[in-house]
C-alpha cells in the first residue's frame, strides 16, 4: 500500500513537471512569436506584395519553428527570416509557373478556336462533358484503359501501366469501347 502511494505521488510529480515544461515551451514560443512576427511579416509583405499571402507564409514559418525539437539551439531570428524568405520565393516561383501555364493555355485556346462559332464551341464542351460522365460510370479499369489508349500509349505501355498481359489488351480494349459506347448513349439520351 505504501509502495502504491509512493508511485502515485511520483506519477503526479512527473505529470506536474510535464505540464510545467509544456507551459514553459508555450510561453517561450509566444515570446519568440511576439518578438519576431512584425519583422517576418514585413519582410514577406515586401517580398510577395500581398498581405494575406504574407500572413499565411509567416504563419507557416512560425509553425515550422514550433514543430522543431531543436528550436532552443537555433539562431531564431536568422532561422525564421531564412525560412520565411524561402517560403516567399517559392510562392513567387509558383505564381510565375502558374501564370506561364495559364498564358500558354489561353494562347492555345485562342489559336484553336480562332474564328470558331460560339455554338460550335458550346457543342464541343457538351460532348466533352458527356464523355467524362460516361467514363465516370464505367468500370474504373476499363475507363483507365480507354484514357491511356486515347492518350497515345501503345499496347505494351498500357499493359505495363495496368499490369496485364500485352496479348490481352486488344480484347480488353474492344470490351471497354463497347461499354463506353453503351454508357455514352445512355448519358446523351441517344438510347
Amino acid at each position: 500500500m505504501v509502495i502504491a502511494k509512493g508511485k502515485a505521488r511520483a506519477a503526479s510529480s512527473e505529470a506536474r513537471a510535464g505540464e510545467a515544461l509544456l507551459t514553459n515551451v508555450a510561453n517561450d514560443f509566444e515570446a519568440v512569436f511576439l518578438e519576431h512576427w512584425p519583422r517576418v511579416y514585413r519582410v514577406l509583405v515586401r517580398l510577395v506584395g500581398d498581405h494575406a499571402e504574407a500572413e499565411d507564409l509567416a504563419l507557416e514559418a512560425f509553425w515550422r519553428l514550433y514543430r522543431r525539437s531543436d528550436a532552443r539551439e537555433l539562431n531564431l531570428g536568422g532561422w525564421l527570416y531564412r525560412v520565411a524568405t524561402n517560403l516567399g520565393l517559392n510562392a513567387i516561383r509558383g505564381w510565375k509557373r502558374r501564370e506561364k501555364y495559364e498564358l500558354a493555355s489561353a494562347l492555345w485556346e485562342t489559336e484553336n478556336h480562332a474564328g470558331a462559332d460560339p455554338a460550335e464551341i458550346a457543342a464541343e464542351e457538351e460532348a466533352r462533358s458527356l464523355v467524362r460522365q460516361a467514363l465516370r460510370e464505367m468500370n474504373p479499369r476499363q475507363a483507365q484503359l480507354l484514357v491511356l489508349r486515347h492518350s497515345g500509349l501503345t499496347y505494351q505501355e498500357i499493359a505495363a501501366a495496368l499490369n496485364v498481359s500485352p496479348n490481352s489488351i486488344g480484347a480488353l480494349l474492344a470490351r471497354a469501347e463497347r461499354e463506353f459506347e453503351d454508357r455514352y448513349r445512355k448519358v446523351s439520351g441517344d438510347d
